[in-house]
């Protein structure tokens, strides 16, 4: 054994114990929702990259259930010590705030935030068998046949729902909303022509939109990203201040101390900012975001958290937790 191998050697065995066990221990990313969605995808595309910078293990577990708050109320309980993160959605960090009082979790108070890993715009799209070809001519004809219309959603109380609220009282058009057990039903209904329109995150609908069988009429952000970037914005389309995306961040529980938080940060951001992860993302409809620190994640949440309940407030949407 050479001098520099033994001295290797014993460096290590002199680090704290506690030090070498965080090497070792893996860090678990918490994902709010089922396996293969845009949030599990981007987040085991992450989970990858940022194992390879903290030097330690990172797996994803799915804990789906009650739009998200499941998770939540279960990351909020784990060790203050960044070996469990939640992998935050304006699910859980601002439609939920937004829309219930009884949330076995506050968004605030219990997590200390990480970082912006990515932003995922939507879009407004229609079946193309309706034969319309821009927002324009959908809202004329949904203002002349009022009350025969509809527009699905992954479920009560998520983004589309509070998204095609959003855009039926800001055009003043009178439709109903059906709500199914996910994007995939809800995508699946448009198709068939059970309802006329959605609000959906632009990789749920992309393929669809790129085999000719969906229309895309408008961008639902104000973001340009992805293959929608060039299509017009509902904001800019008689809607103003229209502006639907989701996004995905990094929460520790409270109390997580600073250096932790920074050091966490630093390997997001370093795992973000690799072209080849920023690819990928892109290819599932995701913006990398590689310069967030905690402080600026706080502000956009909390910035957020403040939009839904004004769109909460004026769209009146009203839900009963069961």
């Amino acid at each position: 054994m050479t001098f520099r191998r033994r001295h290797l050697i014993a460096a290590g065995l002199a680090l704290p114990a506690v030090a070498r066990a965080q090497q070792a221990r893996p860090v678990t990313l918490v994902v709010p929702f089922a396996p293969g969605g845009t949030t599990d995808i981007g987040a085991r595309l992450v989970a990858a990259r940022l194992a390879h910078h903290l030097g330690q293990p990172v797996v994803v577990e799915n804990r789906a259930g009650a739009g998200g708050a499941t998770a939540a109320d279960h990351v909020r309980r784990q060790p203050a010590d960044g070996s469990v993160m939640l992998i935050g959605t304006a699910s859980t960090h601002a439609v939920n705030p937004a829309l219930f009082a009884d949330l076995p979790y506050d968004p605030e108070r219990d997590f200390a935030p990480v970082a912006l890993l990515g932003v995922t715009g939507f879009v407004l799209v229609v079946p193309a068998t309706l034969g319309i070809t821009d927002m324009a001519a959908l809202v004329a004809r949904l203002k002349a046949e009022p009350g025969r219309h509809n527009y699905a959603s992954a479920g009560v109380g998520s983004m589309p729902h509070l998204a095609g609220e959003w855009f039926a009282r800001g055009a003043g058009v009178r439709v109903e909303h059906v709500a199914y057990r996910g994007g995939g039903p809800a995508l699946q209904a448009l198709l068939t022509g059970e309802v006329t329109y959605m609000v959906e995150s632009a990789p749920t609908v992309a393929g669809a939109i790129a085999d000719g069988r969906l229309r895309a009429l408008a961008r639902a952000s104000l973001r340009r990203s992805g293959p929608q970037a060039d299509l017009p914005a509902i904001a800019e389309m008689g809607i103003p201040g229209f502006d639907a995306e989701t996004w995905i961040l990094a929460f520790a529980p409270a109390g997580t101390p600073a250096p932790t938080v920074a050091r966490l940060n630093a390997a997001f951001n370093a795992a973000l900012a690799e072209p080849e992860l920023v690819r990928r993302l892109a290819e599932v409809g995701t913006v990398a975001v590689a310069d967030s620190t905690p402080e600026t994640t706080a502000t956009f949440v909390r910035n957020e958290r403040a939009r839904w309940r004004r769109v909460v407030a004026e769209t009146g949407v009203r839900i009963t937790r069961e």
